[in-house]
């Protein structure tokens, strides 16, 4: 049992988390196992060292957490039913926290944890939703493939130029073969 100055403490994270985290996600880990639980938090520290968070929590301090941060509960209250984990972020990239999360579950053929929904920059998605922006590419990923495009016509234009470079080079060439023979 907690006191009420540990429950004053992990309020006032769970404040901190539903302010400043870039993702947070409600988890169902309702027949996850003790070893199952440890095996993703060392997937999680793995990937991202203490970067990221899986937290089992009450669902009344997670609502009182949500209010205080001055967010709508209404919003929120059908995820807190029965077992609810946070898997939050405030420094790592959102989108590779649910790729982790979800390749967990079909890398050991599990049923849980189960997103139930979740919070990214400030707007609330759903499970299905959660599924598709795991699909999506990494933060890095989506960088390289923008460098790539920007890249790609500035490749070209060096190309092109290069191109006029060498015929006018060889016009040069061609003009001065033939002067050399008068």
């Amino acid at each position: 049992m907690l006191t009420r100055a540990q429950k004053a403490e992990l309020l006032k994270e769970l404040e901190s988390v539903f302010k400043d985290s870039s993702i947070v996600t409600f988890v169902d880990f309702k027949g996850m196992t003790v070893a199952q639980s440890n095996a993703f938090r060392g997937e999680l520290y793995k990937k991202f060292e203490n970067k990221v968070t899986f937290k089992i929590t009450r669902n009344a301090l997670i609502k009182t957490a949500i209010k205080n941060a001055g967010l709508n509960l209404e919003d929120f209250e059908k995820f807190l039913e029965g077992n609810t984990a946070l898997l939050y972020t405030k420094e790592a990239d959102p989108i590779e926290t649910l790729k982790v999360l979800v390749e967990f579950k079909k890398k050991n053929k599990l049923d849980v944890p189960v997103i139930k929904a979740g919070v990214l920059e400030g707007k609330i998605f759903t499970a299905e939703e959660a599924e598709e922006l795991a699909k999506l590419p990494s933060k890095e990923q989506l960088l390289a493939m923008l460098v790539g495009g920007l890249n790609a016509p500035i490749s070209g234009l060096v190309g092109a130029l290069g191109g006029i470079l060498r015929k006018f080079l060889y016009a040069l060439n061609a003009i001065r073969e033939e002067k050399e023979k008068q």
